[in-house]
């Protein structure tokens, strides 16, 4: 049932796209589907016009935060809104791939991007996590100690914004544990520019 009410609304998204929608994505997307917590959520932007950013991601000044490099390594894509959303629609929808929000649980059970599931960038400093980690994306430890990753999910990673650096050293630290690179992509915008562009937002109480 649950899947059969997820592809009429689909059908709906391509039927009614832009019919109502002032604020769209691209010309021809009004807004998605994705799954989140079992539910469908509709994830478009914000209708009002006159909408203004509030609260703690309005902020521009970020005491002893950089700029994050565009490519923050050489074997990552970085990519933008509309790449993360056909992300969410080929890739986590049909379970081949996670939206990782690596920010602090306090934040994520706030506020977060749709789809995305928490594992907080801290857990990078723990050895036994990050192992069951890399079990529930799809690798494999080996009896000689080498990983395989035949079968890993793909993976798009996000943080606060553009000077948050915790996506980019998690990310690091996966390719340390040999998690292959063209498996890994890197929202760079964050939860700020997703925020600042209006897009749909759920809580995780």
């Amino acid at each position: 049932m649950k899947k059969v009410t997820f592809l009429l609304a689909l059908v709906m998204t391509m039927v009614t796209a832009g019919k109502y929608d002032k604020v769209k994505i691209t010309p021809d997307m009004a807004y998605i589907y994705v799954y989140h917590k079992g539910k469908a959520v509709k994830v478009h932007r914000i209708q009002d016009t006159k909408h203004k950013i509030s609260g703690e991601y309005a902020k521009i000044y970020r005491p002893g935060k950089s700029i994050q490099p565009i490519k923050m390594n050489k074997n990552i894509q970085t990519i933008g809104e509309v790449e993360l959303l056909q992300f969410m629609q080929r890739k986590v929808n049909k379970k081949k791939g996670i939206l990782v929000d690596v920010r602090s649980r306090t934040d994520y059970r706030k506020e977060s991007i749709p789809s995305a599931v928490n594992i907080p960038a801290r857990v990078k400093d723990n050895p036994a996590k990050l192992e069951k980690i890399l079990k529930v994306l799809g690798a494999k430890r080996a009896s000689d100690g080498s990983l395989d990753t035949s079968k890993v999910l793909d993976i798009a990673f996000y943080c606060h914004g553009l000077w948050c650096s915790k996506s980019s050293e998690f990310i690091d630290k996966l390719l340390e544990m040999g998690y292959p690179g063209n498996k890994i992509l890197y929202y760079r915008g964050g939860f700020q520019m997703w925020k600042i562009l209006g897009f749909t937002t759920v809580t995780n109480q």
